[in-house]
């Protein structure tokens, strides 16, 4: 794995576990929460970072039911990252990758949390 892509992966990790953590843990909800991953991604990231940060956040602001845990953040970090990182060029110039990205992730997510668990 290169630089780019451990990059991508930290990016995506730290997103939604951060996201999550301000969701469920700090009770902030999921629209705060995303919202100050998002920010902080934007002042503080190149734009294909701060992109992917705030595309993993989407994930994080799951509810309990898809991912009930920060042990479950984590493995949804791990997938987002993995769907980011194998679909650049598929989704290029089409509104709404990081949506359909989170979405796809999301339930990936859960199906592995629920044969994990």
């Amino acid at each position: 794995m290169n630089k780019d892509k451990l990059n991508v992966m930290a990016c995506a990790i730290v997103g939604v576990m951060v996201t999550w953590f301000i969701n469920h843990q700090m009770g902030y909800g999921p629209i705060i929460a995303n919202g100050m991953v998002g920010v902080v991604a934007g002042a503080l990231l190149p734009g294909p970072l701060a992109g992917v940060m705030y595309t993993a956040s989407f994930v994080g602001m799951s509810g309990l039911g898809v991912i009930p845990s920060l042990f479950a953040a984590l493995i949804g970090g791990i997938v987002v990252g993995s769907v980011i990182m194998y679909t650049p060029e598929i989704y290029a110039g089409i509104g709404g990758k990081g949506g359909t990205t989170a979405a796809v992730s999301g339930q990936i997510t859960r199906a592995i949390m629920s044969i994990i668990t």
